[in-house]
């Protein structure tokens, strides 16, 4: 702990909540592109738990997957020093801010939990390790696990 910082501080978060419907694609696509993190299937849709939630890395980070499906927004939601804040972000760029209540009201539950610090997404893989994918994985089994799931999810749509 820093001087002058809170003993009840809650570390940063950043979540991406996406459209993607698979949660492994969304594993496979964040570790393709180094981005570290776990996802979370939840049932509102698979979300992204950034590892380095620092401002840089978190938009370097979003940029990277909202501009991979482009015609799609996704929600960034951070939680800054206990202030939490959600940008829409579509084709690489954040368009517009959202007021956080109204934007996650309907969220899944552990989004909120996840943003307060109530849980960590520690706390959630002990409890639902089936539920949390890793994108610690090599860039050859991140692409040939995105070719399996872009091809799985092509038969889905037929």
């Amino acid at each position: 702990m820093t001087e002058g910082t809170p003993a009840s501080s809650s570390p940063d978060v950043a979540l991406l909540l996406t459209p993607i419907p698979s949660a492994r694609f969304l594993t496979a696509l964040l570790a393709l592109n180094k981005v570290r993190g776990r996802v979370l299937e939840t049932s509102g849709g698979p979300l992204a738990v950034f590892e380095d939630a620092s401002p840089a890395a978190v938009n370097s980070a979003t940029r990277t997957v909202s501009g991979f499906v482009k015609q799609a927004e996704f929600l960034l939601a951070v939680t800054r020093d206990g202030q939490a804040k959600v940008e829409v972000w579509k084709g690489g760029v954040a368009v517009r801010d959202l007021p956080a209540g109204l934007a996650l009201a309907d969220a899944p539950g552990v989004v909120t939990t996840l943003l307060t610090g109530a849980q960590s997404i520690d706390d959630v893989a002990s409890t639902h390790a089936d539920k949390v994918h890793s994108t610690k994985m090599s860039r050859f089994a991140a692409y040939r696990e995105l070719l399996k799931e872009a091809k799985a999810l092509r038969r889905n749509q037929a």
